[in-house]
């Protein structure tokens, strides 16, 4: 099982690399002196921008929430800080593996940048993007399974303040199919019948939304990226749908161009149209399709046989074998006929 797609994930780096130490260090000093306005952005913000087209004016807004948090002025916060007094929750190994995700450079420390993209990644996930993230973290070995401990491990890691009642009743009326594994379906099962086992994951994104430009903003942006997928998709189908049709149009031209236009189109004359039905069958249509790098690919179905298939081809050749027979005796006759002395 793969973890969910992040569309702002950033290359990761040598961890202990002098150069990228110096790097930060720059950053850092970089970032102490802008004072309000926000920092130049690195790639991390970058990515963002792109990827979700955020405006000056939206890292702004990111930079403001930053800022207030970062009482010395040294360009970062703390992780406490970032999750005790901005996400208001407390910190845990489901939190932290946001920022593993995204590659941080500090377990204790948090950059704009990395502020941003841990934020953006996050609380742009849909459920079924939770649901798969935290899957993911604790699944140790990463064979799609979820074993009784690990799972009982991230649902005491969820609920670090106390389980409740039902959250216990729940994690007691699990079904391990007497094997003591839970896969990634039954994960999702287990969230439709008991979603107050994974509610803190949801609540954490949701105070990330609200304390961190506002859930008014998360839902347009929501929105308006939605949107402009779903016009990026519609030209893409139209795309698709125009190169089909160039596509069926190179293949019938070319079993016309085989069986002879007249042939082609003797509808009434069924040792044509079974001759045509043939030559369809053994080049059948292209699917033309999207594939998941939203690319526009063609495949070529297997050919399609038929019991009766052998006699028919046995049947082609002999009348092409009589017809090639007759027109060797025609142009025969035709000079014999053209050299005879006359009378």
């Amino acid at each position: 099982l793969n973890p969910p797609a992040v569309t702002t994930q950033s290359t990761p780096l040598p961890k202990s690399s002098n150069t990228r130490t110096r790097a930060r260090t720059r950053t850092r000093t970089h970032t102490k002196n802008m004072g309000n306005k926000p920092p130049v952005a690195d790639e991390r913000i970058s990515r963002c921008q792109e990827k979700m087209h955020l405006t000056n004016k939206d890292i702004a807004g990111f930079w403001d929430t930053f800022r207030k948090y970062d009482k010395d002025r040294e360009g970062v916060i703390s992780m406490e800080v970032f999750f005790r007094d901005i996400c208001k929750e407390e910190r845990n190994l489901f939190g932290e593996a946001i920022f593993e995700l995204i590659d941080t450079e500090d377990t204790a420390v948090i950059e704009f940048g990395e502020f941003v993209q841990a934020v953006c990644t996050f609380a742009m996930f849909q459920v079924k993007d939770v649901l798969r993230f935290s899957f993911f973290i604790f699944d140790k070995d990463k064979n799609g399974y979820i074993d009784k401990d690990e799972l009982e491990l991230f649902v005491r890691t969820l609920h670090s303040g106390g389980m409740q009642g039902n959250v216990m009743q729940a994690l007691h009326s699990i079904d391990f199919n007497g094997d003591g594994k839970f896969d990634f379906l039954e994960f999702n099962a287990l969230h439709e019948r008991f979603p107050t086992v994974l509610y803190p994951a949801f609540r954490l994104q949701t105070q990330m939304c609200s304390n961190i430009m506002g859930n008014a903003w998360w839902k347009k942006k929501k929105v308006k990226l939605m949107n402009m997928k779903e016009e990026e998709m519609r030209k893409l189908q139209k795309q698709r749908r125009t190169e089909e049709k160039r596509q069926h149009k190179m293949r019938n031209r070319g079993i016309r161009a085989e069986m002879g236009v007249v042939d082609y189109y003797s509808f009434h004359n069924k040792d044509k149209m079974k001759k045509r039905d043939y030559l369809e069958r053994m080049n059948p249509l292209p699917e033309v399709y999207i594939d998941k790098d939203n690319l526009i690919q063609t495949k070529i179905p297997d050919p399609i046989k038929k019991p009766g298939d052998e006699q028919f081809l046995k049947e082609q050749e002999e009348e092409e074998e009589e017809a090639k027979k007759a027109t060797q005796g025609s142009a025969a006759n035709s000079s014999k006929n053209r050299f005879q002395a006359p009378q």
